[in-house]
């Protein structure tokens, strides 16, 4: 059995706000698209039915299975055999930042979205970045360079490659960003690393995140954005 505590402690902060966000799901048809070790998944699939699809077999071979999801080896093309209008909620958190064709995915999601569905989408934000690299790893030459608009870095999946909340609707004009939160608004700005995996100073943490994940001042320089975007 997993067990949440197991994540790298911003791993598991970033997790349990986004979850938050979503607020309580039951009953439900979930696309996890981009699911990498099924972190999600399987914490959706404990009450909804979910499909999960993933092109890395390595992530795959690690994922978490406590629950029952189906799992799909795949990318975008994998989403043609599935019918228009089948999910009520998709969920595509830290993906498009790593894939060439983000308005072929975009689109593609939109139609197999039902028409009352939403799509949960989480990324990397580029003042965000530039905070954490100003603030806390005091990489000025870094710093400089996202706001010269090159590329970050992920260790894990290498070039982030940067894209605005607006660039979904133009893209695919059938969707509409309904709300916009914020995302480790603080996390990165925060010295005292030695206390992050506590989980007193973990809970504190969260709840002055969401206090703050709408608040435009703040979300300005989160992270990651969390969009849920719905069909027009």
């Amino acid at each position: 059995m997993h067990n949440i505590n197991e994540l790298p402690a911003w791993e598991r902060l970033f997790k349990r706000i986004v979850w938050k966000q979503l607020g309580e799901i039951r009953g439900k048809q979930i696309l996890d698209f981009g699911s990498g070790e099924g972190i999600t998944a399987n914490y959706l699939a404990e009450n909804n039915n979910v499909i999960a699809i993933e092109p890395s077999k390595e992530m795959i071979s690690n994922a978490w299975t406590d629950n029952t999801y189906t799992q799909i080896v795949g990318d975008v093309l994998t989403l043609a055999d599935i019918d228009d209008c089948t999910f009520d909620i998709i969920i595509c958190h830290n993906v498009l930042e790593y894939v060439d064709n983000k308005a072929m995915v975009i689109q593609e999601l939109s139609r197999v979205l039902k028409e009352d569905g939403f799509i949960s989408i989480a990324k990397h934000n580029r003042a965000g970045r530039v905070m954490q690299m100003a603030v806390l790893l005091d990489d000025f030459e870094r710093a400089n360079k996202l706001l010269d608009g090159e590329n970050g870095i992920a260790s894990k999946f290498g070039a982030i490659r940067y894209y605005e909340d607006d660039d979904i609707i133009n893209w695919e004009p059938e969707l509409r960003i309904k709300e916009c939160f914020g995302i480790r608004t603080f996390w990165d700005l925060q010295q005292n690393q030695d206390k992050h995996s506590e989980e007193e100073w973990q809970e504190k943490m969260i709840q002055l995140e969401m206090r703050v994940a709408q608040i435009e001042e703040f979300r300005k320089i989160a992270f990651f954005h969390h969009l849920i975007l719905e069909k027009v």
